[in-house]
């Protein structure tokens, strides 16, 4: 077969998925399965809508495998491939909404639920819900008929993040397949898939946390290095930094960058991760930023010993003081002379300073 031809096809199969064999049994099982409603849940990034859209390309496929699910050859693979198949219906909210109004779930679902498939055997319905407010109490009771009571072609898949946040009518009327996080090999595989290699690839799939969609998005970023490096050399210098200096230029680099704040504190505390590791000397611990431990060896070496922990723990607070929208300010100037006084060793200070709840 043409080497072309086969990836095509391969792409629309559960051989496409950078997953365990367990999973993917899941998910050919899921196929062959009885007709309850199935419900993907893993958290954002995990790949529940690359998985999602394989599962349906195998529900309509005309020949599917058994084990790998759609065959991508058939008229229903090559249809859906184009993003033009009559009997997939999906359902998510739209571009510039966080919910799925009601209305929709009883046009879309509801409305078209006895209509018949006008080219495979099946229909699927495709539900994008990811968080707790994409889809209301009153959008799930107008699903749950249709979820309940629906002809025998019709399939649902449900995607989201916050089971608990469903109604126990759906979930117990669902079977639950959980996508959990990958592994680093995994990752390196879904990187390649998307055109990613090297130290970049090599780079993200470091500071993914086992997901997919994470990974993709740090490979994919330009401005990911440059704050990686400028995030470094802030750490490099605030154990010597002046309490002015990280109340005027620290500050106003974070003001100036605030857009990305949740980025640089994942970088931080990546650092102090790693400094950590190199501090106490930790047997086979990868460092996520291997690349730079000749850096990071420097401030484990200070004459001074920095407390890297805790200096985590207080970069852990600031992250939850400001998605609960605590002063934007006055939070990150704490976590600054917080770093300043636990990295450059300054006890009398970093007393002050100890992570606490209260600390915001």
């Amino acid at each position: 077969m043409d080497q072309t031809k086969d990836q095509a096809e391969r792409e629309l199969s559960f051989s496409s998925i950078a997953a365990s064999s367990q999973l993917k049994d899941q998910l050919a099982r899921a196929v062959s399965g009885n007709d309850a409603p199935l419900l993907l849940v893993g958290q954002e990034g995990a790949g529940k809508d690359f998985i999602g859209r394989r599962l349906a390309a195998a529900l309509l496929c005309q020949e599917p495998d058994p084990v790998t699910g759609a065959c991508g050859r058939c008229p229903s693979c090559r249809l859906f491939t184009r993003g033009s198949h009559v009997d997939l219906i999906e359902v998510a909210p739209a571009e510039d909404k966080t919910s799925i109004p009601v209305a929709d779930v009883r046009a879309l679902v509801a409305a078209t639920l006895p209509i018949y498939p006008q080219l495979s055997a099946r229909k699927v319905y495709l539900i994008r819900a990811p968080k707790a407010d994409s889809l209301n109490e009153a959008g799930q009771n107008a699903l749950l008929k249709p979820m309940e009571e629906h002809p025998p072609f019709v399939r649902f898949i449900l995607l989201t993040e916050e089971v608990d946040q469903l109604l126990p009518t759906i979930r117990s009327r669902s079977r639950m397949i959980r996508i959990g996080r990958r592994s680093q090999e995994e990752i390196l595989q879904i990187l390649a898939q998307a055109g990613f290699q090297g130290q970049g690839a090599s780079l993200a799939a470091n500071y993914a946390d086992g997901l997919p969609g994470q990974a993709l998005a740090l490979a994919g970023d330009s401005d990911f290095r440059r704050l990686r490096d400028q995030v470094l050399d802030l750490l490099l210098e605030i154990p010597a930094a002046s309490r002015t200096q990280c109340l005027t230029d620290y500050l106003n680099f974070f003001r100036e960058e605030k857009k990305q704040i949740a980025l640089i504190l994942r970088l931080t505390e990546s650092f102090l991760r790693d400094l950590l590791i190199l501090q106490r000397q930790i047997p086979e611990t990868r460092l996520i930023n291997s690349d730079l431990e000749e850096a990071l060896a420097k401030i484990s070496r200070a004459p001074k010993a920095p407390d890297p922990a805790q200096a985590a723990e207080i970069v852990r607070q600031t992250g939850r003081a400001l998605k609960a929208n605590a002063n934007f300010d006055h939070t990150v100037a704490r976590m600054l002379l917080a770093l300043r006084a636990n990295l450059g060793g300054h006890r009398e200070e970093s007393a002050h300073y100890q992570a606490r709840e209260s600390f915001l």
